[in-house]
């Protein structure tokens, strides 16, 4: 559920036409912290978490509708496609994202725009800076979930960070074989 109300509100968030960043997210929910770093430019997604000590990448690409999922430590790469059917594609798409100015606020000395998102049948509350044109504080309606912004970096980020790395091996599944 955390990690749906935050790509959520990540991919909402990015595809308002709001300015390319960098940022490291504190998410909290049920009394635990996660923080995810992420780059965020055109329809571009990229997040990095570790957990486990087993770090995780995710690339989403909705401008090419595919997904991939890099392993840095084994240097391989799963590619997925970006279905409608699969239920991430829908979940994230704008077609399935209201958004709703609600109200200026001020947080950490900077006047945002509050925003009521609801992306199929989660509301959530996203700040986004009027200066920057980044997200800032995002909270689920039933306030459980919380997600902050901090070292945002405005700016074009690299056009690498949005591909698997040459040297990566991507990892494809063998066929089932079925004996009769």
């Amino acid at each position: 559920m955390v990690v749906g109300i935050t790509l959520s509100g990540i991919a909402a968030v990015a595809n308002a036409a709001f300015a390319p960043y960098s940022a490291d997210l504190v998410t909290v929910t049920g009394g635990r912290q996660s923080t995810t770093k992420v780059y965020v430019a055109d329809s571009r997604l990229r997040t990095e978490v570790t957990t486990n000590s087993m770090q995780i990448v995710t690339i989403t690409r909705l401008d090419e509708k595919v997904v991939y999922v890099l392993l840095p430590l084994q240097k391989v790469f799963v590619e997925k496609p970006l279905r409608e059917e699969d239920g991430l594609l829908a979940y994230i798409s704008n077609q399935n994202a209201q958004r709703e100015l609600v109200g200026t606020e001020t947080l950490k000395g900077q006047s945002c725009d509050k925003y009521k998102m609801t992306v199929r049948d989660q509301v959530f509350y996203v700040w986004i800076n009027k200066s920057s044109h980044t997200p800032m504080l995002m909270f689920s309606a039933d306030k459980k979930t919380r997600t902050e912004w901090n070292n945002v970096q405005v700016g074009p980020q690299p056009l690498d960070l949005f591909k698997p790395p040459g040297d990566f091996q991507k990892f494809v599944t063998p066929p089932v074989v079925i004996e009769e």
